[in-house]
């Protein structure tokens, strides 16, 4: 098995913020999930940014335009 090395400030920290029924193992492997799932949602949302990004200069739209039609869009709907 692969082991990492955490510095005993940080594992110290860890053991005194876990509940009794989590242990520092099962906390780090959560965290590590919980971040891996996080990174893979933002490289997703750059993902179809730069889609869109892509989408609207291949149809000649700038920045500025999309913002304009924002804004006229949200005050018709506002009334």
């Amino acid at each position: 098995m692969t082991q990492v090395n955490i510095p005993d400030v940080l594992f110290q920290e860890v053991e005194k913020s876990l509940p009794n029924a989590v242990s520092p193992d099962d906390f780090v492997v959560m965290a590590v999930r919980e971040k891996l799932t996080s990174e893979g949602r933002k490289k997703e949302f750059f993902k179809l940014s730069d889609q869109t990004r892509s989408a609207l200069m291949e149809q000649g739209l700038t920045e500025s335009d999309v913002l304009k039609e924002f804004e006229a869009t949200r005050h018709s709907l506002n009334g």
